[in-house]
């Protein structure tokens, strides 16, 4: 694999953003594109872009974005860290892992989810990072939990999914890597471009990376999150918001506007009911990736995925060159459950949902 970088492909691109915006080096980058042979009908040219392998310890798409946020809670001096997600959030493992590394302690208000053996992995990953955890009993239960811990004096907080416009300068960089890729003939320009849509952070980084880099791929953001929070609206928000900061940060000229429906679009179909529901296409479009394979996870990639191979078989992909975004880490985590202190390390709620596991 590649070196890690001495910088992203975003101050590559606008060397006056270097020194302006904080950044530490933890993934390992520019991540590989190929193609995917076998996994939908010959008709569609479909390709990888393997952000799995964007970390030895821990890859997936969270690592980009903490380069850029831990960087800035260690200049602004904090050494603690909040965050938020579900019980088997990958944004939180990363952040334990990565935030260890770097010297932070860190803690995180989780929600329920459906329990199945990988979350209670994730769980178990997280106690041999240290990672301090706050269960909520409920959804009701979050709006105090969340503003206790906001309001904490000296405790860094770390927006959901790292989708704050600071996080999502890693997927402006991500979108930026591959005009680069595009440009050095590593891969051809794409029609369309598939990923996975929960806190937002990757889908806007990636249409404003693309525009920067003058690539006209269509982003097609599948949702796997509550539509209240996951939305088309919520991802230009957010897509503006890092425009902002990356001209407040120095760089000369007006970026351009939000790419309007025909360049970033939602689809919703794969949801699933739930955060973290397995639905039976995420199934099928894992076994299918497998069998190509491609190791993806049913309640984020899967459903991506099966987005894709459904516009695939409709024949709506027919004749197009498409790029599937894999944000799944595939680092075997079994090294870092070997360190695991065990379901005696973890909060009593979360301790039951062990317990209940070896008495079924």
């Amino acid at each position: 694999m590649p070196a890690i970088p001495t910088e992203p492909a975003l101050f590559s691109a606008f060397p006056l953003l270097r020194g302006r915006i904080p950044f530490r080096p933890l993934g390992r980058f520019p991540t590989r594109i190929h193609r995917l042979e076998g996994a939908v009908a010959p008709s569609v040219d479909l390709w990888i872009k393997r952000d799995d392998e964007s970390g030895l310890e821990y890859g997936g798409n969270k690592v980009r974005k903490l380069e850029f946020l831990l960087a800035e809670a260690a200049e602004r001096g904090f050494a603690r860290l909040c965050t938020l997600g579900g019980y088997g959030s990958h944004h939180v493992l990363a952040t334990a892992l990565y935030g260890r590394a770097c010297g932070f302690s860190v803690e995180a208000v989780v929600f329920p989810q459906p329990i199945t053996d990988h979350v209670r992995d994730v769980l178990l990953a997280g106690a041999a990072c240290g990672l301090r955890l706050r269960p909520a009993a409920s959804y009701a239960d979050l709006p105090p939990r969340l503003v206790a811990a906001r309001l904490r004096r000296g405790v860094g907080w770390i927006a959901p999914g790292g989708s704050s416009p600071t996080g999502t300068l890693g997927y402006v960089s991500a979108g930026l890597e591959l005009a680069a890729q595009t440009r050095a003939g590593e891969c051809p320009p794409f029609d369309d471009l598939y990923v996975a849509l929960g806190s937002c952070g990757t889908a806007a980084g990636l249409a404003l990376g693309l525009a920067l880099g003058g690539l006209a791929a269509r982003v097609v953001a599948v949702r796997v999150v509550d539509r209240l929070v996951c939305n088309l609206s919520a991802t230009k928000r957010l897509f503006r918001a890092t425009a902002r900061r990356i001209e407040r940060q120095g760089r000369e000229g007006a970026l351009p506007p939000p790419p309007g429906a025909d360049r970033l679009a939602v689809d919703h179909r794969f949801y699933g009911g739930g955060y973290g529901v397995a639905s039976d296409e995420a199934q099928q479009a894992v076994a299918a990736a497998a069998r190509a394979g491609l190791m993806l996870e049913p309640t984020y990639t899967g459903k991506a995925f099966a987005a894709l191979c459904a516009d695939a078989r409709d024949g709506l992909l027919d004749g197009r060159r498409v790029l599937f975004w894999n944000t799944f880490s595939s680092v075997d985590p079994a090294a870092l459950l070997a360190q695991s202190p065990g379901p005696e390390a973890l909060p009593p709620r979360l301790r039951r949902l062990f317990d209940s596991s070896r008495s079924a």
